[in-house]
């Protein structure tokens, strides 16, 4: 059965999924330049992207000099990543992995960054995810979500209700310094949510 073009950028499939990525790509390139500024990344950093696309933000990512590992659950936009970062794959700088945050095993106290754009409202169980992805965090790690509605119904008030569901949803995965920060983007409001794995007292 044929997907929906519409429904491409929600879930990629074949080569109507990779022209929708590559679409996606565009439009996101200044959420993924804010979000990725938020992350605060320093060399030698750990760095897990959620929803990579098509890896142009991955790409960028290396460039810091860290090591980035990209989770999507599109087979299509993991081909298309693979294609970008071939080299990079080859010396071990970057992994692909294709899955849902919700049902993949990550290594416990990996990663020192996460990173999400524009994805976390179609993940299927953004608590399960959430709960796997502060475990897969170091002590002190750090997360960034960042949203942008795209949807006909697209307005502020739709940008800080999906705002303030990421911070609930965030400090109730046990997250803490959860903060909202908002910013005008052609052409909607978006939102970038941080929030910070707790340090152990020594």
């Amino acid at each position: 059965m044929t997907v929906p073009f519409f429904k491409q950028f929600s879930h990629p499939e074949g080569k109507a999924g990779k022209v929708a990525g590559f679409i996606m790509s565009k439009e996101n390139r200044k959420l993924n330049r804010w979000a990725s500024g938020c992350l605060d990344l320093h060399p030698g950093e750990h760095v897990l992207e959620i929803g990579f696309g098509p890896g142009v933000c991955l790409e960028n990512l290396l460039k810091k000099g860290v090591t980035v590992d990209g989770l999507d659950a599109s087979a299509a936009m993991a081909q298309l990543a693979e294609k970008r970062l071939r080299k990079q794959l080859e010396s071990g700088k970057v992994r692909i992995m294709q899955g849902k945050a919700e049902h993949i095993n990550l290594p416990e106290k990996y990663y020192d960054k996460i990173l999400s754009v524009n994805n976390f409202t179609i993940w299927e169980d953004p608590d399960r995810a959430l709960e796997k992805l502060y475990s897969s965090l170091k002590e002190d790690g750090r997360i960034v979500i960042t949203m942008q509605p795209r949807e006909e119904t697209a307005s502020p008030n739709l940008t800080r209700m999906m705002g303030n569901d990421m911070y609930h949803r965030l400090e109730n995965a046990g997250f803490e310094h959860v903060t909202l920060t908002y910013r005008n983007f052609w052409p909607e409001m978006a939102v970038t949510a941080v929030g910070f794995k707790k340090k152990r007292q020594s």
